[in-house]
């Protein structure tokens, strides 16, 4: 699995233990393997064992979203010889309250420190590795009573919005699943009702967000294009976004109203 992770990747397999390699491979991943819940879309619940995630993410031209990216993340991590495991979060982004642990991330540890990766958020998340406790230009994480460690992001100068929280608590591939099942299945689930595509190129995020394509560039006005016809969809996931869509994309476009 190791070397046909680090090929998707476009890496080299000699890749040391090092934060300069972590970052590589962040970046890496966000450009390479795209957010995507295109399977919850189109009404089935993603399988998250290893051959099904080597088979869709390292051999097939897809992506997928947290509960996808970063085990396979961590697996690769962990192959690599770092420090790596997971922990589930509740989302706070754009909610009034607290999600339930449904989002999947990754802790790595390195040379005494902790950091945040994650490549799995799909929104405006951490594109490289985060010292936890730190705050960055835009990033921040900091312990707050009944959350844990909450993650926030700087939307306008002073203006933090917090994205998710987590505690340290041991995660297994069995909490992994029940926040899978929550995302595929749960009423209301923002997966389920709308398609949602996102890769990072450098300082460049792209967007399809229903049927329209949005590109953030840095120290750039944001860009949108309005798309007319599903062909127009699926050309857009298979030029902008390096994706084959799965069957049954074009019919589910369709039933749910996006055309």
């Amino acid at each position: 699995m190791r070397d046909a992770w680090l090929s998707r990747l476009g890496l080299p397999s000699d890749l040391p233990v090092t934060l300069d390699s972590l970052t590589t491979i962040t970046r890496a991943h966000l450009d390479r393997i795209p957010f995507e819940n295109l399977t919850v879309f189109c009404g089935d619940v993603p399988e998250l064992d290893s051959d099904a995630l080597t088979a869709k993410i390292l051999h097939q031209r897809r992506g997928g979203y947290c509960v996808e990216l970063n085990p396979l993340l961590c697996a690769g991590l962990r192959a690599l010889g770092f420090d790596a495991r997971l922990r589930m979060a509740r989302v706070l982004w754009q909610r009034d309250v607290p999600g339930p642990r449904s989002h999947c991330l990754c802790l790595v540890t390195l040379e005494g420190r902790e950091y945040l990766v994650d490549v799995g958020f799909g929104g405006p998340g951490p594109t490289g590795p985060h010292l936890l406790g730190s705050e960055t230009e835009n990033l921040r994480t900091e312990a707050r009573q009944a959350l844990g460690t909450v993650l926030s992001r700087q939307v306008a100068e002073g203006n933090w919005r917090d994205l998710y929280a987590f505690t340290d608590e041991v995660t297994t591939m069995s909490d992994v699943q029940v926040g899978n099942w929550l995302a595929a299945t749960l009423p209301g689930s923002l997966f389920t009702r709308s398609l949602i595509v996102t890769r990072h190129i450098d300082d460049t995020r792209l967007v399809l967000e229903g049927g329209t394509f949005r590109r953030f560039a840095k120290g750039r006005a944001p860009e949108a294009e309005v798309l007319q016809t599903p062909s127009d969809l699926i050309a857009c996931l298979q030029d902008t976004f390096a994706i084959d869509p799965p069957p049954g994309l074009e019919r589910a476009l369709i039933d749910k109203g996006l055309f």
